[in-house]
């Protein structure tokens, strides 16, 4: 398998992407080799040095976000693209496309917590048809409390954060992994006594508590794990895959 057939495989999830994100074949030969393919959460140091020996990295975050003016050896972005082209590593990045790809993160994350009945909602764009990026669905945690404690046992989330009264009874609990502060009153809309996400600052915190929605913030990475482990799935479907998925990528576990 070339770069270019292994992009094609995964043209049905980069087709969902927001059109800002950078998804896609973001450095390499697209008629270089990609039989040995290494699926990771993001590319830090620690993937780096385990890629050795791989064709291709397909990846959830990308490595450059930014547009970039040099690639110099170094412990940046820009210094681990650096260290993947010298070794003649391609990687491909599928962020959004696989946020919003049926059995993606967002599925992946409320099949993790048990939802049921799962609709969309979150769109990705002003499309009427338009893919969206989280799932709202029934729970059977009687509270917000109860909801917190699976989040942490299921997601392995070490510090999960609450706003709202633990004791609170719900029944619909929306889930949008990664940064979903931006989509709160998008969950509030869809029906959601809750969300479960990352990433949620205090003031939009406390504007989701006077929408009359509860939030557990798991943390960015911890909320895109179950993702991860079906990414992974997705690429073994056609290809032999070394899983770099367990490498932690999360800054505030990272010893």
């Amino acid at each position: 398998m070339t770069v270019a057939e292994l992009v094609e495989r995964l043209a049905p999830v980069l087709a969902g992407a927001a059109e800002w994100d950078p998804v896609g074949l973001q450095l390499g030969d697209p008629a270089g080799p990609a039989d040995r393919v290494g699926v990771c959460h993001e590319v830090n140091d620690a993937v780096v040095a385990a890629s050795g020996g791989l064709d291709a990295l397909v990846a959830y975050h990308p490595l450059l976000f930014r547009p970039t003016t040099s690639l110099v050896a170094g412990r940046s972005p820009e210094g681990r693209a650096h260290h993947l082209v010298a070794a003649g590593t391609s990687l491909v990045v599928v962020h959004t496309g696989w946020d919003t790809a049926p059995g993606g993160t967002a599925d992946a994350l409320a099949a993790a917590l048990g939802l049921e009945d799962t609709i969309g909602f979150a769109p990705i764009d002003d499309r009427p048809d338009a893919p969206r990026l989280g799932r709202v669905g029934r729970t059977s945690a009687p509270t917000i409390g109860d909801l917190a404690d699976l989040v942490a046992a299921r997601l392995d989330a070490s510090a999960v954060r609450v706003a709202g009264d633990r004791d609170e009874p719900i029944e619909r609990v929306a889930v949008l992994p990664g940064s979903g502060g931006d989509f709160l009153a998008d969950a509030a809309t869809a029906g959601a006594d809750v969300v479960v996400t990352g990433d949620v600052s205090h003031h939009r915190a406390v504007a989701a508590l006077d929408a009359g929605l509860g939030v557990i913030d798991a943390g960015h990475a911890p909320s895109e794990r179950p993702g991860m482990a079906a990414l992974v799935d997705a690429v073994a479907s056609f290809t032999d895959v070394t899983d770099l998925t367990a490498i932690v990528t999360n800054p505030w576990e990272a010893s």
